[in-house]
Formats: structure tokens, C-alpha cells, sequence
């Protein structure tokens, strides 16, 4: 009880330094990629893999680049496209994932053949303005939906190229205060185009994890106190023609703080962190949308119906142009798909995220865990603790993905996970630190008396052992050589010593064998007993078991006393079964686990009545009524001295199933007899015990019978007997 106090203090105590880095807010690195990797493997094994059809990616790709020259390519071809797509293919918006950031200085000298031979007369003017590459592709974005990308700048140098255009939120106190990331500097498009277009959104992510993977991308970025917005979150405003969004705030339950928890744009809540990020909703690896080679819509040859009413994103798959990135679908992942991901999600309503109070979620499991495991593991075997742990782990994640597919919530798991393990493995330690400690204890107080295998088993119980002293019911054993003291005085020391070490060897043995006990040597005498330490059910029959099996052993005992020129031995045994006390008895300077009780007394008692009766082996009848399947002789009624009550005594012959019909009919026969005999019906009984002696010549028992009944003849007994042989010297 007191190593599971222990165990149970040390695993909460485990439970709680567990719990304080997430107070902290500092775990370790490894476990932190440990969360990506299983937020990687949800996000795979929940992906959609199908193709969202709304959204088409118009992709500069290598064929794009063979045909139309290497990039970047003159905007009058990107003019030709814009004009391709709304005017021949009917798209909804176009979003731009580049940006415009210098003129285009490129001059188009078949353009430049062309205009000069159908302008003969033009001057070099007018020849120049109707090459200008800019604003030609500044007239083709003219009142169309049309979203072009910039980037940010965080270096030293805080570049400011361009304008971001029209902010989505303005100045505000409260999310001043927020962890929004906030840049230096901006390379937007150029003036001449930027004027053109009413929607612009960065494009650039300055929360990749570190790792290098693409999970999170921030809706907003702060710039001058103002927020902007993302290329996919300007693209969704664009669709629906809104300017601004809505910060979603909530305070936590004092009022004092705030955190910004989702924006909303054109009706759409779109839930974020307090960076006010979301994460990605990957549908699935590289091809979740349908691409278009820009080549294609160029020329013309692309097909309507794949691009007529869709939300067209222009960017690049090419490897040589660097907007390849690594995501948990791939390690090359086209930049521009990324985008394309968010504003699929975000058209959904279908965006992952940690809810504020996440934490919450994360310590209120981590708490559960180490109740759970400190409180139970101690208290039950290894292969339950493993069951009930993996049971947890189940549950843990049972809940977890149900809250990853139905609620979208992205609770993490790997921390826990690493805390249930380590709880685990900590309880499975201490407890088989224990377990050795209390095998070591318990083979000091019995290694001696009993088997190592009970030794062992008594560590495995639940409760300790008990050595202050029980009444249990017990089988108790005596065992003596006859003539012991005459074979003595033959013998010289060493050789005395000799003959008691392998008789004792042998019969210890078999006494571990039949998971029995030792209590003491007396001389030449054994005394054993079943039940105790460890509770035994079995026990008269273990008992009576160890008994036949030392008398069938002894031959090759006395055989090994041959060979060494040792006399042989003949012993006497007497078993019985009843309510003893047990345990540790004696006085302060020495103390001895041992049985005392009238149970005991009986069992000497009947060890001394072996040599009257003839036989090496005598029982009680209350063993007899332990042991059915065995076969007995009923020898005699008798009282034995220092008891008061007569007992029945037995000799045991061998098991039921092995005993020939002949063997059952004579013990039927001589219990008649014996019966007849305490009904004083003497002619009867003695014709039974005579015939008995015919079929066993010699039979000390049926000679003893019929000598009593002659002395009986001549003279009765008492009114009062009833088949009682009184023994009083034993």
C-alpha cells in the first residue's frame, strides 16, 4: 500500500513538470517537430484528393516558356492574356501571384515591323506609345476584377517600391496590441499599373514553421499601422466586391485582454490565430486544381468550358523560376496552389484552426492523463497497466480526430501522447523497482522455507504479505526417521552429517515441488505446511502429494546412502488439515514464520502413531474430506493425547482413476469390518478381517483388529465405548 502511494505521488509530480512548459510556453524543439509531423499526417490522411473545378491555375510552365520565350515575358503578352481570358473565356476575377515592381524595357521588333509598315507616315512618338508594354497591360486591367500580388520587406535595407493600395482595416488600438506581423517595407507594381487595379494582396509568408514547411500563411500584415491583406483574402473580396473586413475579437474572462480569433469577409467568417494566420487547408497534393498552360490561353487554344466562370490564379510551376515550396502534401509544391488552397477553404467555410482556448484543451488532458495513469498503474498488474494506456491513447485519439473532421479543430496531440508514454514507462519502472526490492525482502524472510517461484508469485500480489500473525485453514506436515537415535551411534560426525544433508535435500525438494513451505528441521524431523505465505486452495492435496511422492523417492535416497556406504533410513509422516495460526512468532531477540494450533499437535501426533499402525504414512480424516479423488483406508478411531475429541485416521493408497476394482472392494471391505467392529458385533468383524488376512498375508492392521476383538471377547468393553482406541503415550 505504501509503494503505491509512492508511485502514485511520483507519477503526479511527473504530470505536473510535464504541465509546466506548456505554462511556459518553451518545449522542447524535438517535440514541437514531433507535433508538425503528426499535424502533416492528419492533414494527409483528411485531405479531400479531389479537384476543385471553381478555381484554375493559368501556369507558366515549361511548355508556356518554350513557346512564348524565357521569362519574364513582355507585358503586351500579358495583356493578350487578360483580354483572352475575360473576354474570350468569360472568367470571374484574375489574381496575379508575381509582382510588376520595374517597367518593362523590352522592345517587340516584329511588333515594332508591323506598326512601321501600317504607319508609314507615324512619327517616332506616337510608334513609341503604342509600344509601351506597361501600359498596354495597365488598359487591358482597366475595370476588370483583377488582384495583383506584391511582397513585403523585412531587411535592413526597407525598401519601399510601390504602394499596397487601399488597407482592409485601419489603425486600431486593440489590434496594435496583437502579434500581427508587421513588415518595413514594400515592392509593390508599379505606380502606372498599381492605379489601374482597385485589389492587391501580398503574397509573401513570413510564417513559414521552422522547419521550412508551409502550414500557416497570415491573412493580414500590419504597414504603417494599417492592416492589408493576403492575395487569396483580397482575391475572396474581390469576387464579391467588398473593400474591407471585420476583425473578430473576444476577451478572456476578466475583460482586460483581447484576441483576435477570426476575420470576416463578404459574410464569410474565416477563423485565425492571434498572428492572424490561418492554416492552410490542403485538399490535397500538387493538382487539386485544375491547371492551364498560359501558352494555351494565349493562342487561344485552352478550353472554355474548363476556364468560363472560374477564379483564375496566374503563377508558375516552372522549376527555373523558384516558387516551388515545401508543404505536408510535397516537397515541391507549386507557390501559387497554396493560395489557391486558402481561397477554396475559405469559399468552403472549411478552415482548420486552434481554437483560443486550445491550451485549455491540451492541460486539461495532460491533467486527466496523469490522474489517470498515476492513480491506476499502480494498482493493477503490468499487462492491465498496458491495456489501460493504450486504452487512453485511443480515446486521446478518438477525440482528437473527431475534432480534426467534425469541428475543425486542430487540437494538438503529440505532447500528450509524449506524457502518457513517459508516464507509462516511468510507473512500469518504479514498480518493477519495487517488484525486485519486494522479491529481494521476501527471499530474505523465505528464500529458505519455500520455492523461488512462489517467492515470486508472492511479490505479484496485490497485498502485502501478512506476518503479524492470521488464522488461515492450512495443511501442516511431520515428518521423522525411525531408529534415528541407534543409526546415529553408528555414525562419526561427518558422516552423520553427510546422511541428513540427502535425505533433507531430497525431501526439501520435493516439499518446493508441491509449492509447499518449510518451517523447521527438529533433528531428523521436518515439519512443513500449505497455505501460507501464499493462500493455496489446493493445499491438503499439494500436501498429500509431497507425501506420496517422498515415499516414492526414498528408495533412490537410500540407494544414493548405498553407494556411499550410509545406512538406509525408513521414515514415518503424518499430515492434517484445519485452522492454524501463521506467521512471524517468538520472542525479541528471534522470531521464526511458523503454524501453532491444535491442527498442528494432530499432525505430530500422527507421525508418532506411523510406526503402531505399520505404515510410513498416516492422515487425518479431515484431509481424507479435502481429497476425494483419492483413495483411503480407514485404519482406526482413536484419541491422541493433549486432544479430547477421537479423529479418524487414514492411510492414503493412491488416486481414484488408478485404483483396480479388487483395491476399492478391500478398503469397502475392511471399512465394514471396521464399522462392525465399533458396533461390538465381534463374530462378524473379525470373520471380515480374517478373510482380509487371506487375501494380505501379514497385514499389521487386520491382525490388530483381531487381536482386540479376542481381548474384547473375553472381556467387553464399556457401556460407553463406541470404537475409540485410546493412545495416550502419543
Amino acid at each position: 500500500m505504501k509503494q503505491r502511494r509512492i508511485r502514485t505521488l511520483l507519477g503526479l509530480v511527473l504530470s505536473l513538470l510535464m504541465m509546466l512548459p506548456l505554462f511556459q510556453g518553451e518545449r522542447l524543439a524535438l517535440l514541437d517537430r514531433f507535433e508538425y509531423d503528426l499535424y502533416d499526417l492528419r492533414l494527409r490522411h483528411f485531405a479531400r484528393y479531389a479537384q476543385d473545378p471553381r478555381i484554375v491555375i493559368v501556369d507558366i510552365d515549361e511548355k508556356s516558356l518554350a513557346e512564348e520565350g524565357r521569362w519574364p515575358w513582355s507585358r503586351d503578352r500579358l495583356a493578350l492574356m487578360l483580354d483572352q481570358l475575360f473576354d474570350n473565356y468569360g472568367v470571374a476575377i484574375v489574381g496575379f501571384d508575381m509582382v510588376f515592381s520595374e517597367a518593362d524595357r523590352s522592345v517587340d521588333l516584329q511588333r515594332l515591323q508591323a506598326l512601321r509598315l501600317q504607319q508609314q507616315e507615324a512619327d517616332l512618338d506616337s510608334l513609341l506609345a503604342q509600344l509601351d508594354s506597361d501600359q498596354l497591360f495597365a488598359q487591358a486591367l482597366t475595370d476588370r476584377p483583377v488582384v495583383l500580388g506584391y511582397l513585403f520587406d523585412r531587411s535592413a535595407k526597407q525598401l519601399q517600391v510601390g504602394d499596397p493600395g487601399i488597407p482592409v482595416l485601419e489603425a486600431s488600438g486593440v489590434l496594435q496590441r496583437l502579434p500581427i506581423p508587421q513588415a518595413s517595407g514594400i515592392i509593390s507594381s508599379l505606380d502606372q499599373l498599381h492605379s489601374a487595379s482597385v485589389w492587391n494582396g501580398f503574397f509573401d509568408n513570413p510564417m513559414v514553421d521552422p522547419d521550412g514547411v508551409y502550414r500557416r500563411v497570415p491573412l493580414l500584415q500590419r504597414y504603417q499601422s494599417n492592416y492589408y491583406p493576403s492575395l487569396s483574402l483580397s482575391m475572396l473580396l474581390a469576387l464579391f466586391g467588398e473593400q474591407e473586413v471585420q476583425p473578430v475579437l473576444e476577451s478572456d474572462a476578466t475583460g482586460e485582454r483581447q484576441a483576435l480569433v477570426a476575420v470576416e469577409a463578404a459574410g464569410i467568417r474565416i477563423p485565425v490565430d492571434q498572428y492572424g494566420a490561418v492554416l492552410v487547408p490542403y485538399r490535397g497534393p500538387q493538382g487539386s486544381f485544375p491547371y492551364v498552360s498560359a501558352s494555351d490561353v494565349i493562342s487561344g487554344r485552352a478550353d472554355p468550358a474548363q476556364l468560363e466562370g472560374t477564379v483564375v490564379l496566374v503563377g508558375t510551376s516552372a522549376a527555373g523560376l523558384l516558387d516551388l515550396r515545401v508543404t505536408p502534401m510535397s516537397n515541391r509544391y507549386s507557390g501559387v496552389e497554396v493560395h489557391a488552397n486558402i481561397l477554396s477553404g475559405m469559399l468552403d467555410e472549411r478552415i482548420l484552426h486552434q481554437p483560443d482556448y486550445t491550451q485549455g484543451v491540451e492541460l486539461v488532458q495532460l491533467l486527466i492523463s496523469g490522474l489517470l495513469l498515476s492513480l491506476l498503474i499502480p494498482r493493477v498488474s503490468a499487462l492491465t497497466s498496458t491495456l489501460i494506456t493504450l486504452g487512453w491513447i485511443g480515446l486521446l485519439l478518438a477525440f482528437n480526430l473527431y475534432a480534426w473532421e467534425h469541428l475543425l479543430w486542430v487540437i494538438p496531440i503529440g505532447y500528450t501522447l509524449v506524457t502518457v508514454m513517459l508516464l507509462y514507462l516511468f510507473q512500469q519502472t518504479t514498480g518493477y523497482f519495487f517488484e525486485t526490492r519486494n522479491i529481494t525482502q521476501l527471499a530474505g524472510q523465505f528464500g529458505q522455507y519455500i520455492p523461488p517461484e512462489v517467492v515470486a508469485e508472492l511479490s505479484r500480489q496485490n497485498q502485502s504479505v501478512q506476518l503479524s500473525g492470521e488464522n488461515r485453514e492450512m495443511s501442516v506436515f511431520f515428518s521423522d526417521i525411525r531408529g534415528f537415535t541407534s543409526l546415529s551411534e553408528q555414525l562419526n560426525p561427518q558422516q552423520l552429517t553427510r546422511l541428513m544433508n540427502i535425505y533433507l535435500t531430497g525431501m526439501t525438494r520435493v516439499i518446493h515441488e508441491q509449492r509447499g513451505t518449510v518451517d523447521k528441521y527438529i533433528g531428523d524431523a521436518v515439519m512443513a505446511f500449505w497455505g501460507a505465505p501464499l493462500e493455496d486452495p489446493q493445499h491438503a492435496r499439494h500436501a498429500l502429494l509431497a507425501a506420496m511422492e517422498m515415499l516414492r523417492v526414498l528408495p533412490e535416497l537410500n540407494q544414493t546412502l548405498r553407494d556411499e556406504n550410509l545406512p538406509e533410513v525408513q521414515v514415518g509422516m503424518g499430515i492434517n488439515c484445519g485452522p492454524m495460526n501463521v506467521g512471524n512468532m517468538g520472542s525479541s531477540f528471534r522470531m521464526t514464520y511458523t503454524v501453532m494450533g491444535d491442527a498442528v499437535n494432530l499432525a505430530s501426533r500422527l507421525e508418532g502413531l506411523t510406526k503402531y499402525y505399520d505404515t510410513p504414512l498416516l492422515v487425518s480424516g479431515e484431509l481424507v474430506a479435502e481429497v476425494p479423488d483419492f483413495l483411503f483406508r480407514h485404519l482406526d478411531r482413536v484419541q491422541v493425547k493433549g486432544r479430547s475429541e477421537p479423529v479418524d485416521i487414514y492411510q492414503p493408497l493412491l488416486p481414484l482413476d488408478q485404483a483396480s476394482a479388487e483395491q476399492k472392494r478391500d478398503v469397502q471391505q475392511f471399512g465394514q469390518a471396521i464399522a462392525l467392529y465399533a458396533g461390538q458385533q465381534w463374530t462378524e468383524a473379525d470373520a471380515l478381517f480374517a478373510g482380509y488376512l487371506q487375501r494380505h498375508p501379514g497385514d499389521r492392521m487386520a491382525q490388530i483388529y483381531r487381536q482386540r476383538i479376542a481381548e474384547f471377547t473375553l472381556q467387553a468393553p464399556a457401556d460407553d465405548w463406541c470404537g475409540v482406541f485410546s493412545h495416550t503415550s502419543k
